[in-house]
């Protein structure tokens, strides 16, 4: 039987969820590649690796920096779901 304290976690569980997928670091696609707008890390001025780099905004960052009014659309990541 599913209690009471059983639901208001399941629902906290949710809220959490939604909370960082609406407050937390956003993708969007920027120039040719996809970047992670990020206050709180960005990526060195310099970065070589090949991956999503998290940046932010010139005026506000020591790392990697871009044009906001050069953001494109919200890109969704999709988690990678391995098959058994």
């Amino acid at each position: 039987m599913i209690s009471q304290s059983d639901l208001i976690m399941v629902g906290l569980a949710f809220l959490i969820g939604y909370l960082n997928d609406t407050l937390g670091p956003q993708s969007y696609h920027y120039e040719d590649k996809i970047v992670i707008v990020d206050k709180k890390y960005q990526c060195p001025k310099h970065c070589n690796v090949h991956h999503n780099h998290s940046v932010y905004f010139e005026n506000e960052s020591n790392g990697m920096v871009i044009d906001e009014k050069k953001l494109g659309k919200r890109y969704k990541i999709k988690k990678n779901r391995q098959k058994r």
